[in-house]
């Protein structure tokens, strides 16, 4: 009938807490680098150059903006540029 191998039956040493946080933390670091490198590459294709953009809101939307935005002590232009650079951070994995 077959021969019976004896199987490796001893369990994986268990990580400590301070080995896991070491690890999420080095995989932290790489996602921030990896982030930041994504960011840079997409600086330098756009060639230095500002590009206008022109949106169509409704008035009373563009009122409150206005208002949230002195309020907080920004102009429209960089409120909006915040805006962009988040959309483009959280769909950078399509870029890649």
């Amino acid at each position: 009938m077959g021969d019976m191998v004896k199987k490796n039956t001893a369990k994986p040493e268990k990580k400590s807490l301070e080995e896991k946080v070491a690890e999420r933390e080095a995989k932290k670091q790489e996602t921030v680098h990896t982030e930041n490198e994504t960011i840079e590459n997409i600086a330098k294709k756009s060639g230095g150059k500002d590009k206008p953009i022109s949106a169509r809101v409704n008035g009373t939307t563009y009122t409150n903006f206005k208002k949230i935005c002195e309020a907080r002590g920004l102009t429209s232009n960089a409120a909006l540029n915040m805006l962009i650079s988040d959309f483009v951070l959280e769909n950078k994995h399509i870029l890649e």
